[in-house]
């Protein structure tokens, strides 16, 4: 029997979803307008932004400071 994810990593990963979506419909996009489009905090954007980047399905354009999607 597999443990159950704890309730706060499946919200993680539905903000990662979410943030995932925002920046594929809105490639290079900033991170304020992620904070508003998917209605988080930007400690909670950044987080997610952190892991997506490590997954390797998003990457910042460090000169302009904006956000593409990895397809």
């Amino acid at each position: 029997m597999q443990p159950m994810a704890s309730k706060g990593s499946k919200s993680k990963s539905s903000l990662q979803d979410r943030v995932l979506a925002f920046v594929t419909q809105r490639p290079g996009v900033k991170l304020s307008a992620i904070e508003s489009g998917v209605e988080a905090s930007r400690i909670e954007v950044a987080e997610a932004i952190q892991e997506l980047t490590r997954l390797g399905k998003l990457r910042k354009d460090e000169e302009t400071r904006e956000y593409y999607p990895f397809l």
